[in-house]
Parts: structure tokens; C-alpha cells; sequence
């Protein structure tokens, strides 16, 4: 995983919250249009530490909901976004 480490104790907390999750979500895979229910069962059924489970799915709740398809960009000649 990468490390990226600064001065700030907060903000590296953040930081490693966030490459966990990414790395849950792509443990969970790119299959497109999972229901709610199937994805919150993917999240909650991974081997993450009890105590920073919260943390970590919370942050993959929102990397994902950041990465939902938007038709502004559908009709931009903007590359096309990575659909989950």
C-alpha cells in the first residue's frame, strides 16, 4: 500500500483511512450497479479491524458516492467516469 506520511497527526489518520478504503472497494471489485443492500453487505462483511471498521467503510461510502455517474459529465467532452 503507499505510504504517504506528513507533520500533521490528524491528516495522516485521514490519509490512511482513505487508502484503506480504496483498497476495500477495489477488494469488492467494478461490477456496476450493485443494489445498496449488496454493496453496504460487501462493506460489512470485510476482515477489518472492529475498531476502525466505522472509519474505513464510512470513507469507502464516500469515496463511492464521489464517483457516481453525473450527466453533466455524460454530456461534456470530458473523458468518461469510472461507473461503479
Amino acid at each position: 500500500m503507499f505510504n504517504f506520511t506528513t507533520n500533521v497527526p490528524e491528516l495522516d489518520f485521514e490519509n490512511q483511512v482513505l487508502f484503506q478504503a480504496s483498497a476495500l472497494l477495489e477488494s469488492i471489485g467494478n461490477s456496476p450497479n450493485p443494489t445498496t443492500t449488496e454493496f453496504y453487505d460487501l462493506l460489512t462483511n470485510s476482515d477489518l479491524p472492529a475498531k476502525d471498521h466505522e472509519s474505513i467503510t464510512l470513507a469507502a461510502i464516500s469515496i463511492e458516492t464521489m464517483m457516481s455517474l453525473d450527466l453533466q459529465y455524460e454530456e461534456s467532452s470530458l473523458a468518461p467516469p469510472t461507473v461503479h
